[in-house]
């Protein structure tokens, strides 16, 4: 698939009538079609123009409006200049130091915190208000299109290598870094999605992930964006999520294991069941056989469940459904361990670098989805980026190892491997089986102490039904026999772990292990 600034928008072109996006809020509604929106992104280039966006112009876009977020992009894309997306929650200040933007397009509250904490500054020259004005500063940038005809647009195509987007990643694993999408690297990204999706006409995409909801129409799917609470994703109310997937017939879902875990809840409770669902994708950190197997009771039998490995800098590398999963698990290759990530996607070359006698090393990998290069971070490029004959190799800083038929498997973070005396343990080896313990919604493995000396806490977040003696006994019985049980002498029980702002679904093991030290500060270890 070629991806191209006027191809953003002339690919919606096509059926100008059917849907484009259905945001949802509140049991109601509202549909865009695809004529709309091209109508709307051809009158935002006319008022970016207007208002200075130049080509090559770095332009922050920080909303919370589906339809505002993908208007205001694809109309920066036509535009030439290079959309910038960063968590609000992140570390916006110093994100923005790395990028200088031209320009800042944000809602009423992202353009007050941009003048109260300082964000741009010096660099913004043309701060832009979507939504409802209020006090916002800046100039109000009308995303709605207007009555009317508007004349064609006529962008020049850009080369495959020009910097398309930047994206930051969430900063759950380190600083917050500004990862540089080419239009190679988006259209290598649509290929391996609609390689995973197969798309039909007929489809409707639940995107419980706000970037999603940007590249669904250009799949050609009518993709719906459920009233997710953004901020926090876990809290959001599980009727907003169930309630339009059966009223809109959502055949397709993409969300992270916070928001799948909701959906699934609500499900179970209430007896409900999807009949329109015919594939599920999780993002965002590994999917649990217990989260799948209660997704496995909404979805009709022939339903597709999917768990998908990649990063920001690289996404998707890889794919497993929860059948393989399921079978990986019980019965895992000699010398596996951990969870099983499939099978790399078309294209994807991964390789494990710097491995032990055991095959486990860093897993690092080269094709169309990785971004090549961070922006403006020289050191981090340094760090993580090497050219090879395919290509750009990106290492993820995960660990893991190639089993005999070609699949990845995970075994951890490297910076949250724990080393104790004459000991090494990965976190993925221990809570793959310390999940399976009934009653227990995860865990999560921590070191406490310097390196080289660290002692192994196991924490513990029980479901609110388990009792505390429940739990601890349960994880236990999950451990026997698992060659590095032995080693887990303490277990603290945490009524709910601290997780990254974007999917609440990878763990803060940094501030766990925090919590956990100050529990222990005392005791004989």
């Amino acid at each position: 698939m070629t991806v191209t600034a006027p191809g953003v928008i002339a690919r919606l072109a096509d059926q100008p009538d059917a849907p484009a996006l259905i945001r949802c809020h509140k049991g109601t509604s509202r549909t865009t079609s695809r004529g709309h929106l091209v109508k709307a992104c051809h009158s935002l280039v006319q008022a970016l123009h207007q208002a200075g966006v130049r080509p090559g112009h770095k332009a922050v876009v920080m909303t919370r409006d589906a339809y505002d977020l993908t208007t205001v992009v694809y109309a920066l894309c036509s535009l030439g200049a290079v959309p910038v997306l960063i968590e609000p929650r992140s570390e916006v200040r110093r994100c923005l130091q790395d990028i200088a933007p031209d320009v800042f397009i944000g809602e009423p509250l992202a353009q007050l915190g941009r003048q109260v904490l300082g964000w741009g500054r010096p660099h913004v020259r043309i701060p832009l208000v979507t939504g409802r004005l209020m006090l916002a500063p800046g100039r109000r940038l009308a995303t709605r299109a207007p009555d009317g005809s508007l004349p064609a647009l006529q962008p020049q195509d850009p080369d495959g290598d020009e910097l398309a987007i930047i994206a930051f990643t969430s900063g759950s694993t380190g600083r917050p870094k500004g990862a540089e999408y080419r239009y190679a690297t988006l259209a290598g990204q649509l290929d391996a999605l609609t390689t995973l999706l197969d798309p039909r006409p007929e489809d409707v995409l639940l995107a419980g992930f706000l970037p999603v909801t940007m590249l669904g129409p250009l799949l050609g799917l009518t993709t719906l964006t459920p009233a997710v609470n953004h901020l926090s994703p876990a809290r959001t109310s599980p009727k907003e999520l169930v309630e339009p997937i059966l009223r809109h017939r959502v055949t397709k879902i993409i969300a992270s294991p916070a928001v799948l875990t909701l959906i699934a809840g609500h499900c179970v409770r209430h007896g409900i069941a999807l009949p329109s669902v015919r594939q599920i994708l999780s993002f965002g950190a590994p999917l649990r056989l217990h989260l799948a197997e209660a997704l496995r009771k909404a979805v009709p039998d022939a339903a597709e469940i999917l768990s998908v490995y990649g990063a920001t800098e690289c996404l998707p590398v890889s794919a497993i459904d929860d059948h393989d999963l399921r079978t990986a698990h019980i019965q895992p290759p000699a010398g596996q361990a951990g969870t099983c990530l499939g099978q790399p996607l078309p294209g994807n070359h991964p390789r494990i670098l710097d491995a032990d006698h055991t095959g486990l090393g860093e897993i690092a990998v080269c094709g169309p989805t990785v971004s090549p290069a961070y922006h403006a971070r020289p050191d981090a490029d340094a760090a993580t980026k090497s050219v090879i004959s395919e290509g750009v190799l990106h290492r993820t800083g995960d660990l893991g190892r190639l089993d005999e038929q070609g699949r990845l498997w995970f075994v951890g973070r490297k910076a949250h491997l724990v080393t104790g005396t004459g000991f090494t343990m990965t976190t993925e080896d221990i809570e793959t089986a310390a999940d399976t313990a009934p009653g227990i919604r995860r865990t999560a493995l921590v070191g406490v102490g310097t390196a080289v000396c660290q002692v192994p806490v196991l924490c513990v977040e029980p479901l609110p039904s388990t009792s505390r003696a429940a739990a601890l006994a349960a994880v236990r019985t999950a451990l026997e026999g698992h060659p590095e049980g032995h080693r887990i002498d303490v277990m603290l029980l945490h009524p709910g772990f601290p997780t990254d702002p974007r999917h609440n679904s990878k763990i803060d093991r940094s501030q766990l292990a925090g919590w956990a030290a100050k529990r222990l500060r005392g005791r004989t270890l």
